[in-house]
């Protein structure tokens, strides 16, 4: 009996007992490669750069193009490129590879446009895309959700990173097989919990003129939610020190966000980024240990606390465990290096890398 209560409580112990910590860097970027050709060696550069730093992975957090065909060919590029990393490189698109999706004529005429070349034929195509029904009917763009399918296929065909080196991840349809969402991955390292969501700028993929986007942004949606709380509840159970959320889209914007945030949130709250502002807001409470988020999608280096709320002088501020990373973005090709030390309060550090 006393060997089996001691054999018990080292069970609890071991339960209860914190991650193993470790000291680690990882690197973040987005929004790349936007102007071709010319943005090609500097990407190129920069990826030799991030080589150089020896990051435990990177993350990629979407736009891996700018106004480009989202053919299959050029998610094959994409794919030639995350190979050059050395090292596990965890994706998440971003709305310019599916939600911004314009048929090839129309970008073609819009590059001539922009170039001060554009011709009469270019000038009849465009203009009437701006007309209501044009915007109304979608007429400029190629299929959203085909080109989503074709990311899933190409991206996330299997429970693993990319990269010259790869890493185990979960994938939410490895463990929800109810849900759509193969391109949100999860995964943990040195006592830190990593998670992706699916949550690209350009509204989250949301429109009210098409019914068939609409209930695939709300399936998306209720799957994201799903994947906040178990990122979270994974933390709890393994005693993390901290955990970490990579998405595309900018959730906050200039202004006073009030009682639910420091910052204003994009759209407000009834705008499409409310729940998945509202669900990490509130699993980050709980959980009380350090959150960092990571997005890109503004083309601008940010670090602060937007979900911040101030409670005076007297009380500590509610949420204020949360740091925002927004990475940098074309035409300032540059990344962000991370690094993690779980022995410390604040867990993470933060350095330009380019």
């Amino acid at each position: 009996m006393r060997a089996f209560l001691g054999l018990l409580a080292a069970a609890v112990l071991a339960a209860a007992a914190p991650a193993k910590a470790e000291r680690f860097e990882f690197v973040a970027l987005g929004d790349t490669a936007y102007n071709l050709p010319q943005d090609l060696p500097v990407y190129d550069a920069l990826i030799r750069k991030i080589n150089q730093a020896r990051p435990a992975f990177s993350i990629h957090v979407g736009d891996t193009w700018g106004a480009e065909p989202c053919t299959e060919a050029n998610h094959r590029y994409v794919l030639a490129q995350f190979a050059k990393f050395d090292h596990p490189v965890v994706y998440t698109p971003g709305d310019n590879e599916w939600v911004d999706c314009r048929r090839p004529e129309v970008l073609e005429a819009y590059h001539r446009y922009m170039a001060g070349k554009a011709t009469p034929q270019d000038l009849g195509l465009l203009l009437p895309l701006r007309s209501f029904d044009g915007v109304w009917e979608s007429r400029g763009f190629a299929d959203p959700l085909a080109s989503l399918r074709t990311i899933r296929g190409t991206y996330f065909g299997r429970p693993q990173s990319l990269g010259g080196r790869t890493m185990p991840l979960v994938r939410q349809t490895d463990v929800m097989p109810d849900t759509p969402t193969a391109e949100n991955t999860r995964w943990e390292r040195g006592g830190v919990v990593f998670a992706t969501l699916s949550v690209p700028g350009s509204g989250n993929g949301v429109t009210l003129n098409d019914e068939v986007r609409l209930r695939e942004a709300v399936a998306r949606n209720r799957a994201n939610v799903e994947w906040i709380r178990a990122a979270f509840a994974e933390a709890k159970a393994k005693n993390a020190k901290a955990v970490v959320l990579a998405l595309q889209a900018g959730l906050f914007v200039e202004g006073e966000g009030g009682d639910f945030t420091g910052k204003a949130l994009r759209g407000g709250t009834d705008g499409p980024f409310y729940w998945t502002v509202f669900a990490i807001r509130d699993e980050a409470a709980k959980f009380g240990r350090p959150v960092l988020l990571i997005n890109g999608d503004f083309h601008d280096l940010v670090i602060d606390r937007p979900f911040m709320v101030s409670q005076g002088e007297a009380k500590p501020p509610l949420y204020g465990n949360i740091t925002r990373l927004q990475v940098y973005g074309a035409p300032e090709l540059k990344a962000v290096k991370i690094r993690v030390d779980t022995d410390t309060p604040w867990v993470f550090g933060f350095e330009p890398l380019y």
